[in-house]
């Protein structure tokens, strides 16, 4: 059991009630989220797109790493090793996705 808004008065009802307790609105009976997947109709990246977004993504990780680096003899830069981090994990992720793209893009 799920609570939403009702859509007339925004009062909090149960996703199973037929009508709102409030102002008495009907409800609405499907969900509004699609569970069911869909094929996208955006075209698959090209080799062009796969080979800068590779790039980039390890100028991303190799900028953190380096930072990390730099900061490691300084421990009063927070902010800066929050960043340096932030970089290092943004740059892995984007990359794995990237890897993923080529590979799904062979097929």
């Amino acid at each position: 059991m799920a609570l939403i808004a009702c859509s007339e008065c925004g009062r909090a009802v149960s996703d199973k009630a037929p009508a709102c307790i409030g102002c008495g609105a009907p409800l609405p009976t499907s969900s509004s989220i699609d569970l069911v997947p869909r094929r996208s109709n955006a075209s698959p990246p090209t080799r062009e797109q796969i080979k800068r977004r590779a790039l980039l993504s390890l100028t991303m990780l190799v900028l953190g790493v380096t930072l990390a680096v730099l900061l490691d003899h300084r421990s009063d830069s927070r902010a800066a090793s929050f960043l340096a981090a932030l970089l290092i994990i943004g740059g892995l992720c984007w990359f794995m996705v990237v890897l993923i793209h080529a590979v799904a893009s062979r097929r």
